[in-house]
Formats: C-alpha cells, sequence, structure tokens
C-alpha cells in the first residue's frame, strides 16, 4: 500500500495544508447586513423602545420605588430583555431562508464546515443584540430611569445582554427545523408569547405566575432585573393590586441553563439532519 504525500512546493518540501478559514468576516459582512434589514429595526428596536417609553417613562407610576432604582428602570429592563431576545431568535431564524436554497449544504462541503456556519449565525446574533439594548437604555437614562449606582446600571445591561446567548440558540433551532417560509414567522410571534408568559410584559399572579417559572423568558427576564431588584419579584393579585414574592437566586439560573441546553440540543439533532443524504 503506497503512503500519501503532501504536495510538494516549488523549493521540494511538502506544502501546508489549507488552514481553517476563520468566521469573523462572514459575521461582519452577516451582521452589517442584518442591522440594515427594514424589519429587524422595527421589530428589535423600534417596537421595544416604544413600549418602553408608553408603559414606562410616560406613565405617573414611573416614579414609584423598585428596589435600587424605580420602576421606570424596571420596565428598561423588562423590554431591553424582550429586544434582545427579539434580535438574537430573529438573527438566527434566518438561517432558515439559506437552508431552504442549500447554503448549509454548500457550506458543510467547504473547509470550515457547517460549524463554521452555525458559529457565525450565533456571533451574529449576539452581535445585533446589542444595538437594540443599548439604545433603550440611552433612551431610559434621559427619560427618568433611575438607579441608586453605576455599578447596577452596568450589571443589568451585562445580564440583559446574556439574553441573547439561549435565545440565539432557541432561533438558530427553529430556523433549522423548521421551513423557511414559516421560520421567522414562528419565532418572532413565540418571542412575544415567552415575553408575556415570562412575567415580562405585566406582573402575573397565580397558577399563571407558577407556570411561568417552566417558561424560556422567565430565567432571563429575572436575572437581568436581580441588581435593581434583588430577590424580589412583582407580582398580580386576584384584586387587581400587586404584590412582591422573594425567589432565591439559583430559580433564574436553572431555568437558563435548562433552556439554553434544550435549545442546543436541538441545534445539534437539526445540524446532523440537514446533511443527510434524502
Amino acid at each position: 500500500m503506497s503512503a500519501t504525500t503532501s504536495p510538494a512546493r516549488s523549493d521540494g518540501r511538502p506544502a501546508a495544508a489549507p488552514r481553517r478559514p476563520r468566521p469573523w468576516t462572514y459575521t461582519r459582512i452577516d451582521a452589517l447586513t442584518t442591522l440594515l434589514r427594514p424589519d429587524m429595526c422595527f421589530f428589535t428596536l423600534i417596537m421595544p423602545l416604544g413600549m418602553y417609553l408608553f408603559w414606562g417613562a410616560m406613565q405617573d407610576f414611573s416614579t414609584h420605588d423598585a428596589g435600587r432604582g424605580n420602576v421606570a428602570s424596571s420596565i428598561m429592563i423588562n423590554m431591553s430583555v424582550f429586544s434582545v431576545a427579539t434580535a438574537a431568535t430573529c438573527t438566527a431564524a434566518g438561517a432558515a431562508v439559506e437552508q431552504v436554497g442549500g447554503w448549509g449544504r454548500q457550506i458543510a462541503l467547504t473547509a470550515g464546515g457547517l460549524r463554521t456556519y452555525i458559529t457565525t449565525k450565533l456571533l451574529t446574533a449576539l452581535i445585533v443584540s446589542v444595538f437594540p439594548v443599548t439604545v433603550i437604555f440611552i433612551a431610559g437614562a434621559f427619560t427618568g430611569a433611575q438607579m441608586d449606582a453605576p455599578w447596577v446600571w452596568a450589571v443589568s445591561y451585562a445580564l440583559s445582554l446574556l439574553t441573547a446567548v439561549p435565545f440565539a440558540c432557541c432561533g438558530l433551532a427553529v430556523g433549522l427545523w423548521f421551513p423557511a417560509q414559516a421560520a421567522v414567522g414562528i419565532a418572532g410571534a413565540s418571542i412575544s408569547v415567552f415575553a408575556f408568559l415570562g412575567n415580562l410584559f405585566m406582573p402575573l399572579s397565580g397558577g399563571l405566575f407558577d407556570f411561568a417559572h417552566g417558561t424560556p423568558m422567565y430565567g432571563v427576564g429575572s436575572l437581568a432585573r436581580r441588581a435593581l431588584q434583588g430577590d424580589s419579584v412583582a407580582t398580580a393579585t386576584s384584586t387587581g393590586g400587586s404584590a412582591v414574592v422573594h425567589e432565591a437566586l439559583w430559580v433564574p439560573i436553572v431555568n437558563i441553563a435548562v433552556w439554553t441546553l434544550v435549545f442546543v440540543l436541538a441545534c445539534l439533532t437539526a445540524q446532523r439532519r440537514t446533511t443527510v443524504r434524502r
């Protein structure tokens, strides 16, 4: 059996093996293209910002205390989490359009492989998510959102961005599993449902609040408000008022870990399915 030799260069030495391409160039182009899309600007920036201004900055109760700040800052964080989840999910779900055109199989034949493609989609989702939360926090600082210390602002901002990690995986899983004609719509609509069930749009009560603990957005929302409100979580009462319950830190952390694992497993399963010859 003859040995396999590497191609020789002109000087007689074997040529170096081709280097695996870095995903940064593809990520940069994909991120810029995504940010310039009008639908992304509306659903990830204009709509969450308008919801904060209407339900937060323009309401009389926005100046009431909420832990280390006021109610306006709490609503600002909630809308930031919603905007990051929408941006990350819809960006990653855009992979469905490319998959239906055979782009996934084409990428699988390159040196980078399908792993580079998936890495690029996740990085793009993380980059795109930075912009809406930054704009909402800046708007909050100029429209009455108050926090007691700079570190509360910084931690709340960072924890809001953490939302992009599980929901980028969620969007990619939806994009890989569902047809392109429906994937992005399903991804965007599901975020609104998750936000309502996750206690972001309004305080929940009773059995609905208990059910919220098992939904994907409850953990990221509760953790993002942790620096502001501590272990306090606002809920509604049967009489139409509001109440506060106290929760341990492990509750949102376990929620985030479990749902991230679920979404990652869904991505890995879909990755194998897309490269199977039919």
